[in-house]
């Protein structure tokens, strides 16, 4: 009878601890298997994917869901994200700017015609063991003769109430557009 009880209390605390990652996670899982558009606020129309996938960075450990720009072909929209205990996201080395713990980041693209945009992380969601940012260039214009995106990331350094980008891009990606 004692094993019986013994297993019925296992049986609900592995229930209570599987429900508990499904809804710490669940924002998370939906925005890095495209389920929702990696975008703060939800669009009004379905934006137009560029990518065909997601991708990884390098060895880093660090994701990009796909690339989205709305309809209008203005605003490039996408999302990045990585474990907690990713080795250079927690990086110490110097005074970065965060948000919740995490650093903030200049992103730069530069398309296949050679014009670049700036672009930011600009909010995050944390889940058990990733964190996903949200990334956005408010200036991007989609051309139908885009053949590819160049991405930089560099992080900010916290100066007061100010911050400027770290000299060197600590990830950099070349990504083909549909």
């Amino acid at each position: 009878m004692k094993k019986i009880r013994l297993a019925i209390f296992s049986l609900i605390a592995l229930i209570i601890i599987v429900c508990f990652f499904y809804l710490d996670n669940r924002e998370l899982n939906r925005l890095t298997n495209d389920q929702i558009y990696p975008m703060v606020e939800e669009p009004n129309q379905h934006p137009q994917p560029l990518t065909e996938g997601k991708l990884e960075i390098g060895d880093e450990g660090v994701h990009l869901t796909k690339l989205y720009s709305r309809n209008t072909s203005k605003g490039l929209y996408f999302g990045m994200w990585y474990g907690k205990g990713n080795n250079l996201m927690n990086n110490e080395e110097k005074k970065w700017k965060r948000k919740k713990g995490q650093i903030e980041f200049l992103v730069k693209a530069v398309d296949s015609n050679g014009t670049t945009y700036d672009g930011r992380t600009v909010g995050l969601v944390a889940g058990t063991f990733s964190v996903f940012q949200y990334v956005q260039f408010d200036g991007f214009h989609y051309d139908q003769d885009l053949e590819e995106l160049t991405l930089f990331f560099y992080p900010m350094i916290a100066e007061g109430d100010e911050a400027t980008p770290n000299a060197q891009a600590w990830l950099e990606t070349t990504i083909p557009v549909e």
